[in-house]
């Protein structure tokens, strides 16, 4: 299992990496399960789901399984769009 966390990362480049998310997949929202959490959903792919997690801290969390091809193109196109430098 492939989990990345970046921290701090303020709501406006979560809403932009949500919004980015949308457009290549469908995101299946479920409520949160973790009062220190904001926002919680799955990506689902042929090879298996994608976990995306946002906490009140500005943690954003991503979580699959490393041999999803799906898992790293999320990852990368997260990376391409906040500053991995910034919040790693």
């Amino acid at each position: 299992m492939g989990l990345i966390n970046y921290r701090k990362v303020p709501p406006d480049a979560y809403e932009l990496v949500k919004k980015a998310l949308k457009g290549d997949y469908i995101l299946s929202h479920y409520p949160s399960f973790h009062d220190s959490m904001l926002e919680s959903f799955d990506i689902i792919s042929l090879a298996g789901k994608i976990s995306i997690h946002y906490y009140k801290d500005g943690t954003l969390q991503i979580e699959g399984n490393e041999n999803n091809p799906s898992y790293h193109r999320i990852v990368r196109k997260v990376n391409g769009l906040i500053s991995k430098k910034d919040y790693l």
